[in-house]
């Protein structure tokens, strides 16, 4: 019987190569704009003019300037996953990594307050696909707290019986609620912080008893 055959992959027409070099242009303006003079200043139009383009391709290809935004931010999650990794896998007590990780997170979010807030409520109403997608990156990072949970109560450093799985998905909720103090309390990452990891050390339990 011969072998199936599998489909090979679809090469890329030159309207594919047109579209992908358009929104990597309007990614860049917005990058370069949005450093320059913040979200709140610069228009659309300003970005396509800056890559070349009608402002009705940023509704085209991200559904307008929040859209876009999340591409710009979608492009910092793998260094962003990687660095959370080699955290995660650091010689110290599994409870002290988590702490660590969160407060990585944190000060990654935290560092423009504006952005953060767009993102937030931008996920409430991006189209199906992009949620699909971005829970399965979610879904990496979740990984690495169900790891470390699971790795804490082998090690005895806390005393909850919770499948690792629902508590990392109760520690990613607290993060996120945790983290709207940067965006209407002006608090600081390292100040969110603590609240978070007091709720997560009060989830989690503290270390099991001795059996004399």
């Amino acid at each position: 019987m011969k072998p199936a055959r599998t489909a090979s992959p679809r090469r890329p027409t030159l309207k594919d190569k047109k579209r992908e070099e358009t929104r990597g242009r309007l990614v860049a303006a917005a990058k370069r704009l949005f450093a320059e003079y913040g979200y709140d200043d610069v228009p659309v139009t300003e970005i396509a003019r800056e890559a070349g383009v009608t402002h009705s391709m940023i509704n085209v290809y991200f559904g307008g300037k929040a859209g876009l935004v999340y591409e710009i931010v979608r492009e910092n999650n793998e260094p962003q996953y990687l660095a959370s990794k080699r955290i995660s896998e650091e010689d110290r007590p599994a409870l002290d990594r988590l702490a660590d990780l969160l407060l990585f997170w944190a000060r990654s979010d935290g560092a423009d307050p504006r952005v953060l807030a767009i993102m937030e409520s931008f996920s409430w109403v991006w189209p199906p696909e992009l949620e699909m997608e971005n829970a399965a990156d979610r879904a990496r990072f979740i990984e690495l707290v169900a790891g470390l949970i699971r790795e804490a109560q082998h090690r005895g450093e806390v005393s909850s019986t919770a499948a690792p799985g629902s508590a990392a998905d109760a520690v990613f909720a607290i993060y996120t609620w945790g983290l709207r103090g940067i965006v209407f309390e002006r608090m600081s990452p390292e100040h969110c912080h603590a609240g978070i990891m007091e709720q997560v050390r009060s989830l989690l339990g503290g270390p099991r008893p001795r059996v004399p």
